[in-house]
Formats: structure tokens, C-alpha cells, sequence
């Protein structure tokens, strides 16, 4: 018989990555909700809370669809980010939200600006009235350089509203994590360690999705993520595990 862990595992479509998640002080044991939690990172985040002991309420627009496919470990709950009044009861007893939401479409309703802009703010704004102790968030490497780079942002038109979104966590004076990843691959987890990229010297590159997931799940965990900003990539010169010592050495965002 396959047991419930291995099950979710499974349905998720998620290996055993191998090594524990580790945990911060006094952060273990939280009810964590997850914007995106069905999403191709989303889930590897999810799995990666409730490995670490977590309760994970995971936010869709179908709870049936997403226990069909994903089992029940996750506390599946209704909601759609684009309205605020839809979220109020769903941070009830929770503790942080982790936003791993990504747009699907140029026009319509599910663009960047509607997604990954109106939508978090959607999620910070009820963060901050729930009361809740952290906002964690998915952009990208190169989300900062919106604010100089007239070229990227025509380019990739999404890039501006992430970094919009980047500006408008920061200033809600909740405390944060920003995790801006590289190219998101694929490929299996843990083959190659990760760089956490200087803000002003940005070097291209790629991650596992993975990778991010554990990093967006040890944001949440490890008080030493707070108030940061983690752009990164998968780096083979890097040890597989050494991202989680050098996360306490990435300054705070000033």
C-alpha cells in the first residue's frame, strides 16, 4: 500500500529530493498558504513544506480538480487572486503566504499586469491586514533591471509588472522575501548548487524548478531570508547544499 506522503509525492510528480529541508528557528509546524500551488513550481514548493512538517493550504480556482489530481495532503481552497474579496476567509489561521504565481497569457484575463501585479498586490494587501509574518514571492533574475532597461522591458513586457510588484512588496512594510530565479528548468533537483546573484552584477543562467521551490519553502522557514531579495541560479562550481549557509550572508535590501 502506498502511504499518503509517497502518494502526494507521486501525484504531485515529485521525486524524494534526498537531503531534509532544514528548518529556521521557532519556524517549523506553520500553516503556510500557496498561491500557485498547483503551478510547475508551486508544487515543488508545497511539497517541500509539508516534508518539513507544515500545514500547506494551497490556493486554486478548482479544489475538486486540484485534490483529483494532487491528493489531499494540501488544505485545497477556492480563491482567484484577481479579487481581493475572495481571499479574505482563506488567510484565516495562517501564518505567511508564498506567492508562486506566474502569468499565462499576453491579452485577456491573465496577464502579467493582472497576474503577477494586481494579483500580488492582492495577496500583500491581505497579508498585511490579516497579519500575517511574511510575504515570499516568485519574480525573476532580471526583474530589477526593469527600472533601467527600457530595451528588457520591451522585450519582455512582463518583466515590468514584476518589478512593480518587487517595489510594491518592499514598501508595504511587511516582512518579505523576493526569490527572482534564473530560466526555470525541468531538470532533476539538487544536480548542481545555486548562486545567489548580486543585484548589480547579474550573470544569465538557469535553475530547477526544484531548486527554487526549496529556496521559496526555506524562505519561509529561516528567519535569515527576511527582508531579502535572492536572485539565483544553478551554478556547478557550487556546493549541492551550500545555499542554505550562504543565505545569511545575502545583505538585506536596502
Amino acid at each position: 500500500m502506498i502511504s499518503r506522503r509517497r502518494f502526494s509525492q507521486a501525484a504531485f510528480g515529485i521525486a524524494t529530493i534526498g537531503a531534509a529541508p532544514q528548518r529556521g528557528a521557532a519556524q517549523s509546524h506553520e500553516r503556510i498558504l500557496v498561491a500557485g500551488a498547483t503551478g510547475r513550481t508551486g508544487r515543488f514548493v508545497a511539497q517541500d513544506l509539508l516534508d518539513s512538517g507544515h500545514a500547506v493550504r494551497g490556493l486554486t480556482r478548482n479544489p475538486d480538480r486540484a485534490r483529483e489530481r494532487y491528493g489531499d495532503d494540501v488544505e485545497w481552497v477556492a480563491g482567484d487572486v484577481r479579487d481581493r474579496a475572495s481571499l479574505l476567509p482563506l488567510y484565516t489561521g495562517c501564518d505567511r503566504v508564498i506567492s508562486v504565481l506566474g502569468a499565462t497569457e499576453r491579452t485577456g484575463e491573465n496577464t502579467p499586469e493582472a497576474v503577477e501585479y494586481n494579483g500580488n498586490v492582492n495577496l500583500i494587501d491581505q497579508a498585511k491586514e490579516s497579519g500575517l509574518k511574511q510575504v515570499v514571492m516568485i519574480t525573476s533574475l532580471s526583474a530589477g533591471r526593469a527600472d533601467s532597461d527600457p530595451d528588457l522591458v520591451a522585450r519582455f513586457t512582463g518583466m515590468l509588472w514584476k518589478n512593480k510588484a518587487e517595489h510594491y512588496l518592499r514598501d508595504s512594510n511587511i516582512p518579505y522575501t523576493i526569490v527572482g530565479p534564473g530560466g526555470l528548468r525541468d531538470y532533476e533537483p539538487r544536480l548542481q548548487g545555486i548562486w545567489f546573484q548580486s543585484e548589480d552584477n547579474i550573470t544569465v543562467g538557469t535553475i530547477s524548478r526544484a531548486d527554487v521551490g526549496a529556496v521559496m519553502a526555506e524562505a519561509a522557514r529561516n528567519p535569515a531570508a527576511l527582508n531579502k531579495t535572492l536572485r539565483i541560479i544553478n551554478d556547478p562550481k557550487r556546493p549541492i547544499d551550500g545555499w542554505r549557509d550562504a543565505l545569511s550572508q545575502v545583505p538585506l535590501d536596502s
